[in-house]
């Protein structure tokens, strides 16, 4: 029973951080600013409830298949996120983005978290 309720949680909290994400960075484009640093991070969150919704029964469980997900989604999620971090130092050096020190640090951040979420989701399905 315990396991239903935290599914349904998450699936709750992900629907409040998609309409927060949807109304924040709304208002924040609306203004002709690139969104900041916090805006991102509640698309992260969002992203990691629904995914952590759709993991829940199986993580419960923290069987051997479920530690090689973990083990797996932070191997794929380490060199995916190398290769963010290549993108961007190329897009900051060359001056395409033009953004603030908070603001790339926020990306990278959000990146890693739904990097790793949808990573465990996708092994989930493969394993």
């Amino acid at each position: 029973m315990e396991k239903q309720y935290d599914r349904k949680l998450f699936f709750i909290f992900g629907i409040m951080f998609t309409l927060l994400s949807l109304l924040f960075n709304w208002a924040t484009i609306s203004t002709g600013v690139f969104p900041a640093g916090h805006d991102i991070m509640l698309i992260a969150m969002t992203v990691m409830s629904f995914s952590n919704a759709y993991l829940a029964p199986q993580f419960v469980k923290n069987d051997e298949r479920t530690k090689k997900i973990k083990e797996r989604g932070m191997f794929f999620s380490y060199f995916i996120n190398l290769g963010y971090l290549i993108i961007l130092m190329t897009l900051l050096q060359f001056k395409i983005l033009d953004v603030t020190a908070y603001q790339v640090v926020c990306m990278i951040a959000a990146l890693t978290i739904m990097t790793v979420f949808v990573s465990f989701v996708v092994l989930s399905k493969r394993y």
